[in-house]
């Protein structure tokens, strides 16, 4: 299992990232040099911006990046309700952040190429005999 990365909050920049760690054990802004704080020392709106900035991270970082349910039914010329059945059934990468309110999904770029490029060559979505 992978170790979480060690983020800070900078809260003059409004972003959580990976602090410069001096020898006296303080933590500043790599960007702006000022003094960064871990996630137990935060408000509620920060540690809110710092888990949706975190979430990003991961999902890009697993290139798991693209558009919204909507935008990837316009890309592959279907009902948004194809989007949820092709999710479903592992076709389509979903990524979904969902934390004080706030509910954000995303389908990996890589996965509608593969769905697009399959539909082209076999009439399916999928690359097996399945539909």
């Amino acid at each position: 299992m992978e170790r979480e990365k060690i983020r800070g909050w900078c809260g003059e920049c409004g972003i959580a990232w990976p602090p410069l760690v001096h020898a006296s054990g303080d933590w500043t802004c790599p960007r702006c040099g000022g003094r960064m704080r871990p996630k137990g020392e935060l408000k509620r709106d920060e540690k809110s911006a710092f888990a949706f900035q975190a979430w990003l991270d991961d999902v890009w970082m697993n290139k798991k990046w693209g558009p919204s349910p909507g935008g990837a039914a316009s890309e592959l010329g279907c009902e948004r309700s194809m989007i949820d059945k092709l999710s479903d059934r592992g076709i389509l990468e979903k990524s979904v952040y969902k934390h004080d309110g706030q509910y954000i999904v995303m389908i990996s770029t890589q996965s509608i190429k593969r769905a697009k490029e399959n539909k082209a060559k076999r009439g399916k979505w999928t690359d097996s005999g399945e539909e």
